[in-house]
């Protein structure tokens, strides 16, 4: 008697995961850039003050709380798109078939 064999689940990684991998890199981007323009900006703020020699105490302040808060959720993100691609690979072999 013939035994039967364990059916697999074939995968076009390429086809699915394109739409969600240029969403997750375009995000990932975006948070980026904001982190820089923001970073930017408060620098802007700083030297603004000091030009009409006003007190730069709010603006350094801002950028005390701002800048390492959004510098933490970039990571975090940029953390979470590296590890779901390294998630990814352990899931699928060289194939395109998923594991079991």
């Amino acid at each position: 008697m013939k035994s039967k064999s364990k059916p697999t689940l074939s995968v076009d990684r390429s086809y699915f995961n394109r739409p969600v991998f240029i969403a997750q890199l375009v995000s990932l981007l975006l948070i980026w850039f904001l982190v820089i323009g923001i970073a930017l900006w408060i620098k802007n703020l700083i030297s603004l003050s000091l030009d009409f020699k006003d007190a730069p105490g709010v603006s350094i302040a801002i950028s005390i709380v701002a800048v390492p808060i959004f510098f933490t959720l970039a990571s975090v993100l940029t953390y979470v798109f590296i590890g779901l691609h390294k998630e990814e690979k352990k899931r699928f072999d060289n194939s395109g078939e998923m594991e079991q």
